[in-house]
């Protein structure tokens, strides 16, 4: 009879600390996660021209500007980013891609899709980038970019 007492009493204990470790457990957020894929619409702009790097051996940088997960102002959501938590995406994305997928996008309002690729907030940057390129925000690796308005406003 003693030991039936102890074990419910010690299967007892162990529920409760379980239920606690997970009410312990970080929200989810509606920050996207790195290395998924996410759509965010946006304004295509050519991010300054950095200090230090020649006209000639600097390659065109672009910023996704006014960033808001697609289909947040529409009814289709087409990324991968919840609805959900306190944390919210950057404004900023600096885009990774090839010129010629971005020049002819510049000014235009535009869905890209890709994965997000955050620098580790205790990392340096690398010696040939300023302070401008780390404060544009994180790196989104493009897929695709499909234009929505001709202007952005």
């Amino acid at each position: 009879m003693r030991s039936a007492i102890w074990s419910g009493f010690l299967a007892a204990i162990v529920c409760a600390v379980t239920v606690g470790l997970v009410a312990q457990a970080p929200p989810s957020s509606s920050a996207p996660q790195t290395g998924k894929q996410v759509t965010f619409s946006g304004c295509i702009e050519k991010a300054p021209a950095e200090a230090g790097a020649s006209a000639a051996t600097a390659a065109p940088a672009f910023i996704l500007a006014n960033a808001a997960p697609a289909g947040s102002a529409s009814g289709s959501a087409s990324g991968t980013v919840g609805t959900s938590g306190g944390a919210r995406p950057a404004s900023k994305y600096r885009l990774d891609a090839d010129a010629a997928k971005l020049t002819p996008h510049v000014g235009h309002k535009v869905e890209v899709t890709g994965t997000v690729d955050d620098m580790p907030s205790s990392a340096t940057p690398p010696s040939g980038a300023t302070a401008s390129s780390a404060a544009a925000g994180p790196k989104l690796k493009v897929e695709s970019v499909k234009m929505v308005a001709a202007t952005c406003s």
